[in-house]
């Protein structure tokens, strides 16, 4: 028997990707489940673009499918994602990016799993990366999670202490957040502010509160990559923000500044290590990237209040 009402939120946090988002909302409404059984929740985040003119498009297109778009004027992915939290009407959010390319059967395989799995209250599923054009690799393997590269195995699993849910694909109870609060507003992505952190910094709060956090290998999606991503720019103001996100996340931890700054050093250290194995193998340009990016991170987190370059993605 088809449920009555929504059973699960698809929410959608956008910031000018109006053109990724009308691929994603696509996927979405060619799933092979009844449009009863779930409801997709877009929320805004001050576009400059496109963004409403695609949602309202949706709407009238599809007026079979349990569709809102809201608005979040507070400019930052945390805001909006305390919004679609606060907004959803069922028990489940999933997150999932603005640019990513859904199996027809994703919906499905969510509702399988929460009715399979009642007490499991946080989950992150796997994701591939799509590059629009042709593959870089100049990327070493241990970066691709920038990209939110997330592969964990085939098996379910709960997460080792160092891993958590990305952003891309979550499942949260929405219980959680009356329980625990929400995301840090202070970090994640702000427009031109490339942060980041606010997805670890929450999963560390549960893990405090005894919560597990399950890793879904069955759920999965593609996070597709634009070009203007690989720049030299943006890939620079990412890792800054990395560094910057990472000291605002554990200025709140007594003595966290000084051993987060030792553990950057020891990365620097192993970077160099990696470097020289990518360079044995020929990979000049991926070893260079590799000690680049740490040197980034670490310059973020020695200047959190750095000045930010422009930039129109979230």
């Amino acid at each position: 028997m088809i449920p009555k009402e929504p059973q699960i939120t698809i929410a959608i946090c956008t910031y000018n990707r109006a053109g990724y988002l009308n691929d994603t909302l696509d996927d979405l409404s060619a799933q092979n489940v009844s449009s009863a059984v779930f409801e997709i929740l877009v929320v805004n985040n001050n576009s400059e673009d496109g963004t409403e003119t695609v949602c309202e498009i949706f709407t009238k297109t599809n007026p079979e499918l349990n569709f809102r778009y809201l608005t979040e004027n507070k400019q930052g992915l945390s805001f909006a994602r305390n919004k679609a939290a606060r907004e959803a009407q069922t028990p489940v959010i999933i997150y999932i990016d603005d640019d990513v390319i859904l199996p027809r059967d994703y919906v499905q395989k969510a509702l399988d799993y929460i009715e399979k799995r009642p007490s499991t209250m946080c989950a992150g599923g796997r994701i591939w990366v799509e590059f629009d054009e042709n593959d870089p690799d100049w990327i070493p393997d241990e970066l691709m999670p920038m990209f939110a590269f997330h592969d964990l195995g085939e098996d379910d699993k709960l997460y080792p202490a160092s891993k958590f849910p990305i952003g891309a694909n979550m499942m949260i109870r929405t219980s959680i957040f009356d329980a625990f609060g929400y995301f840090d507003t202070q970090l994640g992505r702000k427009g031109a502010q490339l942060l980041g952190s606010e997805e670890k910094h929450f999963f560390e709060k549960l893990r405090k509160n005894g919560i597990e956090l399950h890793y879904w290998a069955n759920l999965e999606l593609t996070h597709r990559i634009g070009s203007n991503r690989l720049e030299k720019e943006y890939l620079e103001e990412q890792s800054l923000g990395i560094g910057r996100s990472e000291r605002k996340r554990v200025s709140e931890i007594e003595f966290g500044t000084i051993n987060k700054f030792g553990s950057e050093l020891i990365k620097i250290l192993g970077s160099f290590l990696l470097a020289i194995g990518y360079l044995v193998k020929g990979k000049t340009k991926a070893a260079g990237f590799i000690l680049q990016f740490r040197v980034w991170v670490l310059k973020g987190f020695l200047n959190p209040d750095g000045a930010k370059k422009k930039s129109k993605t979230n």
